[in-house]
């Protein structure tokens, strides 16, 4: 992002977070890139188009998976890993991470809580887990890019109330969101 711009462009933040990944240091320059961005949330929240689906893919190849994504009121998205660096931007309320480790029984434990408001950013290790609700009285919104091809890699979800692990596909996933909203 240029200091001139007087309107966030996710075109032009798509491209700079694809140029970054690319580079030697992706992780850290993808987080500098973030935290520009959503220095100023309300510039973002202003100009980001408003997309009709809660999960958005804006790119993907091989080195990047960039996503826009809302989570909303009163839902929260079971406990998953990525097996990737995960750089999350909060430009909109705020997200509560619950940060989960593997337990010695087998199943995962909770171990924090960590609140991004807008204008953080939170970067996640390959093996991290954690599952994801908003933490306000409004819809979050950020953008969480994923150093790899999230939609390609082998990832596992968490029922924290069986203490099972499961493979990450859309059925598995649909039964933990059932689960957790009855």
């Amino acid at each position: 992002m240029t200091e001139q711009q007087s309107t966030f462009s996710i075109n032009q933040l798509v491209d700079d977070l694809k140029t970054a990944a690319l580079r030697g240091n992706a992780r850290a320059q993808v987080k500098s890139i973030l935290e520009r961005t959503v220095k100023d949330p309300q510039w973002v929240a202003t100009s980001i188009p408003d997309y009709a689906d809660d999960d958005v893919i804006l790119f993907e190849d091989d080195s990047v998976s960039i996503w826009h994504c809302r989570f909303l009121m009163g839902h929260s998205v079971p406990a998953h890993d990525h097996q990737m660096v995960a750089t999350i931007a909060v430009y909109q309320g705020a997200e509560r991470n619950v940060m989960w480790v593997n337990s010695d029984t087998g199943g995962i434990e909770q171990k924090s809580e960590i609140f991004v408001n807008a204008g953080d950013v939170l970067q996640l290790g390959p093996n991290a887990i954690h599952s994801v609700s908003s933490a306000v009285d409004v819809d979050s919104c950020a953008i969480h890019v994923y150093l790899g091809k999230l939609t390609t890699v082998k990832r596992s979800l968490f029922d924290t109330k069986k203490g099972t692990v499961l493979q990450f596909d859309d059925e598995n996933y649909q039964r933990l969101i059932s689960a957790d909203r009855a």
